[in-house]
C-alpha cells in the first residue's frame, strides 16, 4: 500500500497479545472557519406620508475564498416571503467567494420599524451566521443610518497553538449599505482591546460614506477556545445604528509526537516489539 494515500493502514504486531489495525493520516487537510455576511437595504428607506410597501433587498457574501458555503438561508423578522433573486453564477448551489447572492422581500410598514435579517451557510460541518439591521422611518424624510460589520479573519479549524498560546490578528470590515454618511464610528471587540485605527476613508472626510469599506484590526493572544464578538456603532440624523458579529475559534494544543521514520521500541510481556511509523 502506497504511503502517499490519505490514510495509511498500519498492522501493529504485538507479540504475545495479537494484532490490531491503526490509522495514520498522511496529510492534514486545512479547514477554515466559514464566514458569511449580509446587508439589508429597504426601498424606500422613508415613508414621509404614512404607511406603505417597502421592498428589502439583501446581499449575501462569503468572506473565505477557500470555503464555499452550502445550504444558504435568509430570513427577516418583519418580512416572511424572502426570495432568492440572482447570484449563483456557476449554478452549483454553493456561495463562492467571488459571488454575491441577492434576495428580496416586500411587506407593508405602518410605523417606524427596525428589522433584523439573518443569513446562514454551512461548511466543514460548521454553521456561519450573520445579521443585518435596517430601519424604515415613517412620517419623516430623514433616513436612518445603516452600518454593517464582519469579522473577516481567516482562521483554521481547529487552530493549532503552542502551549504558551499564539497571537492572532483579527480583521474587521465595516461598510455603509445605506444612503446617508455615518459619523462617530466606534468599533469594539469584547475579547480584544488594542483596536487599530481605520483604513479605507478614501476621501478623508472622517465619514463612513455609502459603499465605503473601512478596515480595522486587533491583535489577540489566544490560549484556549474563544468566542469573540465585535460591535460597531455609527450615527446620522440624530439616530444610532449598530451591528455586531461573532466568531468562535476552537483551539488545539498539540501533544509532542515521536519523529516519523524510526521504530519506536516497546517491551511487551518481556518481548521487544516495534511499532513502525511511516516515512514521509
Amino acid at each position: 500500500m502506497s504511503l502517499s494515500k490519505e490514510l495509511i493502514l498500519l498492522t501493529v504486531l504485538v507479540l504475545g497479545i495479537g494484532t490490531k489495525d491503526a490509522y495514520a493520516q498522511d496529510s492534514l487537510s486545512v479547514l477554515y472557519i466559514p464566514l458569511i455576511g449580509i446587508t439589508s437595504i429597504p426601498n424606500p428607506a422613508t415613508l414621509p406620508n404614512g404607511p406603505g410597501n417597502v421592498t428589502y433587498r439583501y446581499a449575501v457574501k462569503n468572506f473565505i475564498k477557500e470555503v464555499p458555503l452550502t445550504d444558504i438561508k435568509v430570513s427577516d423578522d418583519v418580512c416572511d416571503s424572502v426570495k432568492f433573486v440572482t447570484g449563483d453564477d456557476n449554478r452549483d448551489s454553493r456561495l463562492d467567494y467571488d459571488e454575491t447572492w441577492r434576495y428580496s422581500c416586500t411587506t407593508t410598514i405602518s410605523q417606524t420599524t427596525e428589522s433584523s435579517a439573518t443569513a446562514t451557510g454551512m461548511a466543514n460541518d460548521i454553521t456561519a451566521t450573520h445579521k443585518a439591521n435596517a430601519t424604515v422611518i415613517v412620517g419623516s424624510e430623514d433616513p436612518a443610518p445603516q452600518v454593517s460589520i464582519v469579522n473577516a479573519t481567516k482562521v483554521t479549524y481547529p487552530l493549532l497553538l503552542s502551549a504558551q498560546g499564539s497571537e492572532v490578528i483579527f480583521t474587521y470590515k465595516v461598510n455603509n449599505p445605506g444612503v446617508v454618511s455615518l459619523s462617530d464610528i466606534t468599533v469594539t471587540d469584547d475579547k480584544c482591546q488594542n483596536m487599530s485605527g481605520k483604513l479605507g476613508d478614501t476621501n478623508g472626510n472622517n465619514l463612513l460614506d455609502p459603499h465605503e469599506v473601512w478596515i480595522y484590526s486587533c491583535t489577540i493572544n489566544l490560549k484556549h477556545t474563544t468566542i469573540s464578538t465585535v460591535t460597531v456603532t455609527a450615527k446620522a440624523n440624530g439616530l444610532t445604528a449598530t451591528s455586531s458579529d461573532s466568531i468562535t475559534i476552537n483551539v488545539n494544543i498539540p501533544q509532542p509526537a515521536t519523529s516519523p521514520g524510526f521504530p519506536e521500541w516497546k517491551m511487551v510481556s518481556g518481548i521487544i516489539a516495534a511499532f513502525i511509523s511511516p516515512c514521509k
